[in-house]
């Protein structure tokens, strides 16, 4: 069993009993797990033709306004594991699918009544048009909806059974994991966001206050020797990266960075395609035109000691015009 320990005190694992009670966390917490450029709508509307039986009720909509020219939206289903993976959350997503192809006009009209209805909503939303090219929220609305609306699902865990009943899908549902530890009356989670790729690209400073759109199509992976050899060199492939949606459509590079005591980015190759990674919910990026670059050294200071959160200790992401300029490591996050 996992534990957490803050401060000198252990956090226990407390499970959801109620799925009421799960939802109820992740709407708190929903700027965390889906991007603080993130609109939650809680509201529970059913949306397919009246007399199909592609038809259900979403938990929730989400409103991504991270790309200011390019916003999507989302269906939200949240559910604890113990539910029927496939009688139960699979048909939902099945559901929900079929749906969105064939409901469009329903699912604008229903939106927007939902937003003009709460003023709350109606205002936060008006204020993000500002930085957009929609000038009300109708287009804003109609751009959603003819655009391809895709699912996340919300879960407590991400089970070997969820994933392989999740890789049949074309459009694979993103998934967000959250779990709940207590001490006492502190609670805390652990949770897997939705897009890992904003919370490193948001985490560098003010991008986003500023209205700058987040843009990358590379990702640069820290490597030892041994995994480099292996998998970069003899496989032209890297694996288990968790990848959300829209990193999956916007990658086009995979960097390396190889560790100490190299601790340098020299070796970048296009991707070739991406495909699901075993039962792990991650996924295998195959290679090819691999290419060599002058190095790319890791920032030291006089005294030889690297700054902190310049090296990556995980997948990072940056552009590929950033990898063929930058001269320290640094100035890929820059």
């Amino acid at each position: 069993m996992v534990n957490i320990l803050i401060n000198n005190k252990r956090y226990d694992l407390l499970d959801f009993e109620y799925e009421e009670e799960f939802e109820k966390a992740v709407i708190e917490n929903s700027k965390y797990l889906f991007g603080s450029e993130c609109i939650y709508i809680d509201v529970k509307k059913r949306i397919g033709k009246n007399g199909s039986y592609n038809k259900g009720v979403p938990d929730g909509y989400l409103i991504d306004l991270t790309n200011k020219k390019q916003p999507q939206l989302y269906f939200i289903e949240n559910e604890l594991v113990t539910h029927d993976i496939y009688n139960h959350i699979s048909e939902q997503i099945v559901r929900f699918s079929a749906a969105i192809k064939t409901s469009q006009n329903q699912i604008r009209n229903k939106l927007l009544e939902i937003i003009k209805g709460d003023p709350q909503l109606k205002e936060e939303l008006t204020k993000h048009l500002n930085d957009t090219p929609f000038t009300n929220i109708d287009e804003l609305m109609n751009f959603l909806v003819d655009k391809r609306i895709k699912i996340v699902l919300v879960v407590d865990e991400a089970t070997s059974d969820l994933n392989d009943a999740l890789d049949v899908f074309r459009d694979r549902p993103d998934v967000v994991t959250m779990k709940r530890f207590v001490n006492d009356n502190n609670v805390s989670y652990v949770y897997e966001p939705m897009r890992e790729e904003l919370q490193d690209l948001e985490a560098r400073g003010d991008l986003i206050r500023k209205n700058v759109d987040l843009e990358f199509d590379t990702i640069v992976c820290p490597a030892f020797e041994d995994g480099f050899k292996h998998a970069y060199l003899d496989n032209n492939a890297w694996w288990a990266i968790r990848l959300s949606q829209k990193a999956r459509e916007h990658l086009r590079y995979l960097a390396i960075y190889e560790k100490s005591p190299i601790a340098a980015v020299r070796h970048y190759a296009e991707i070739e395609r991406i495909e699901p990674y075993k039962d792990s919910g991650k996924y295998k990026v195959y290679l090819k035109n691999k290419k060599t670059i002058s190095s790319i050294e890791l920032d030291k200071d006089s005294s030889g000691i690297s700054p902190k959160g310049v090296a990556p200790q995980g997948p990072r992401f940056t552009s590929l015009s950033k990898l063929l300029k930058a001269k320290r490591v640094s100035e890929l996050w820059v």
